[in-house]
């Protein structure tokens, strides 16, 4: 892919063609700059576009100053500044910085206009463009090194033999040969490493048989830079010269790394190409498909820019093989052309959910999750798999009972529980858990038994222990999701875990921890949690502000519900010596929603307590069953 602006550079062009002449071996000393890894990435050739077209009446001043605004355009004759109107450039909108001259049809952005006006190639226009703007690149700078160069004597072209092996083997033309300058030194195959037409390196190969040695002391870097066009945005690496001799016959012109795959030490060219791979926009890595090619991958990416790099899965394990085994142009075009991005597992373009989106905008049932054991408004109120729940509440208000009757109901509706219940040991735990299941204040024995035995498969209780809590909890957790699918948790409570009560930051972090956890493993988890002391006492239902902790604990939970016992009405059933019909109606507990992220609704649900069975009911029953005691007047089937 050819950057904008690709008119042929001329004689002030940075890079020329290499040539080997019969000349001595020299040393060179070398100060290696690199960009530091605190500092951020390298400004690539579209951003530093991007940054002229916002300043771009200046820019078009100073790159084509005989030329002159005409509405929203900069106008001249051509790249040389000439009279005339053939060459326009946009001031303004979206198309701010681009150019087109109408004569040649040659068009492109602002480094591309940089590049055909100061006739130079890529990194140069991006250096100077940079300075012009003011833009400062922090470099590292490692300590002098000196390296040496090839000695050239005994370099001459490449004999018949050896040009015809490489054809009949190696299927490569004899145009890859010239451009690649392949040569001949002492009997075997000689890759010249040119840059700016100097020879930095060179790599030999015996022939026939596969022997590869270099020259000692010399510079690590990248070869055949003299195929790569000067106003190329975007370049190809490959892992053996062979390969970019095959690539260029493919047309895609292509640098190979010096030392194949393998990561690290493999890869120390990257500290002497850093800067002249800094412009280009997009990095296509269509290295070998093994192992060491993994390696490579992972280590140029990570020191490249994993943001520009692009893999190119290829139809055999390299570029030669393909040429060899006679794939296609086409194809392997559209191999480069598909060369995937290296993005970070947790991104994905909205595309990929789009089946996903699709099913829940396509649902016309009930939404998946766990419902609570009440009727009316309670429906709405959902413990949806992978999110967060939080029941607050004043000490004594019935938060446990209240949740571990929703626990007992999932488990009767099919679903699988966990229960770590911090305060009550599991066999206490376990007794009131009996009671509401049963309905009966005190079960017989074989009652107790069969419902034992009907939750080995479907409830679970933790017992922590007394050291690290928190972390031993979520491990266990995480343990019985992956073997036995447990589909809630409940954790009761959260000041029962070792954090301290004003230890905010803790608190937080934990329940970060949690909402990770359900998202991750596609659960629900239920926390218990305390309100603080308030002015207004036990008498009102308090409010989200009033939940204990930093706001942040409420920020990070899904779902928020207040737990509520109706204080004022046992004061007023004291006070009055009986219940009468004005203070049966009147609930026993309130749970109030305060946050749902996911639903359409916040539900208030009035509640009425039966103290002999610890179970909750959503509808108040007549005067003459409620008054004398007998727990008949609800469904006893609802919870057995």
């Amino acid at each position: 892919m050819l950057g904008a602006g690709s008119r042929a550079i001329g004689a002030r062009t940075s890079r020329q063609p290499g040539r080997l002449s019969p000349s001595g071996s020299s040393a060179s000393s070398t100060k290696t700059t690199g960009h530091s890894p605190d500092q951020g990435p390298p400004m690539r050739a579209t951003e530093i576009a991007q940054r002229l077209a916002g300043d771009v009446e200046r820019a078009c001043l100073h790159l084509l100053r005989d030329g002159k605004r005409k509405g929203h355009e900069w106008i001249c004759g051509d790249l040389d500044g000439s009279a005339g109107e053939s060459l326009k450039v946009h001031l303004t909108g979206e198309k701010s910085g681009v150019w087109s001259d109408f004569a040649t049809g040659e068009s492109g952005d602002m480094i591309g206009l940089w590049m055909q006006t100061q006739n130079v190639d890529l990194p140069t226009a991006c250096r100077e463009a940079m300075d012009w703007l003011g833009i400062k690149q922090p470099k590292v700078e490692a300590p002098k090194r000196r390296f040496s160069k090839p000695a050239k004597e005994g370099v001459s072209s490449l004999p018949p033999q050896g040009a015809e092996w490489v054809r009949s083997v190696r299927k490569i033309s004899d145009a890859a040969m010239a451009a690649y300058k392949l040569a001949f030194k002492k009997g075997a195959l000689m890759f010249p490493y040119l840059r700016d037409g100097d020879l930095i390196a060179a790599k030999y190969r015996a022939i026939p048989e596969k022997k590869f040695w270099t020259d000692a002391d010399c510079e690590p870097c990248l070869f055949g830079w003299q195929v790569i066009d000067p106003g190329q945005r975007r370049v190809i690496l490959v892992e053996g010269e062979f390969d970019a001799l095959a690539m260029w016959d493919y047309g895609m012109p292509a640098l190979s790394v010096p030392f194949g795959g393998g990561d690290k030490g493999k890869q120390q060219w990257i500290d002497n190409e850093f800067d002249r791979l800094a412009c280009f926009d997009e990095i296509v890595l269509a290295l070998d498909s093994d192992a060491a090619g993994a390696q490579a991958t992972e280590e140029i990416a990570k020191r490249l820019g994993r943001e520009r790099v692009r893999v190119a899965v290829l139809p055999r394990k390299d570029a030669n093989q393909c040429l060899i085994d006679g794939i296609p142009a086409d194809e392997m075009r559209r191999a480069v052309d598909s060369a995937r991005s290296l993005d970070p597992e947790n991104l994905k373009s909205a595309a990929d959910y789009a089946d996903a989106v699709w099913a829940e905008l396509s649902k016309t049932g009930p939404e998946a999750g766990i419902r609570l054991p009440w009727s009316g408004k309670a429906q709405s109120l959902v413990l949806r798999p992978g999110e967060t729940s939080l029941w607050a509440g004043i000490n004594g208000h019935g938060k446990s009972q209240v949740v571990g009757m929703i626990a007992v109901s999932a488990v009767k509706m099919g679903h699988r529980a966990c229960i770590a219940s911090l305060e009550f040991t599991p066999p206490k735990l376990l007794r009131r858990l009996h009671i509401q299941a049963i309905g009966r204040r005190e079960p017989t024995e074989g009652q107790s038994r069969m419902l034992s035995q009907s939750w080995r498969d479907s409830l679970w209780v933790f017992d922590p222990g007394t050291k690290d809590k928190a972390d031993t909890l979520i491990e266990t957790m995480r343990y019985a999701v992956k073997r036995y699918g447990v589909e809630l948790f409940v954790i009761d409570n959260l000041s029962k875990l070792g954090i301290k009560d004003d230890d905010y930051a803790g608190q937080q972090s934990f329940v970060d921890r949690l909402s990770d956890f359900s998202r991750t493993e596609n659960t629900h988890v239920a926390l218990v949690h305390h309100v603080r002391k308030t002015e207004k006492g036990e008498s009102q239902l308090p409010e989200k502000g009033d939940i204990k902790g930093s706001g942040g604990i409420v920020d990070m939970v899904d779902t928020a519900v207040i737990v509520w016992r109706n204080k004022p009405k046992e004061a007023d059933v004291r006070k009055a010596g009986r219940l009468t019909q004005d203070l049966i109606v009147r609930p026993d507990c309130m749970l109030g929603c305060v946050k749902q992220r996911n639903g359409d609704e916040e539900p208030f649900i009035s509640l009425w307590f039966e103290w002999q069975t610890y179970r909750y009911f959503d509808r108040p029953p007549t005067l003459p069953e409620y008054a004398d005691g007998s727990p008949s007047w609800h469904d006893q089937e609802a919870f057995t």
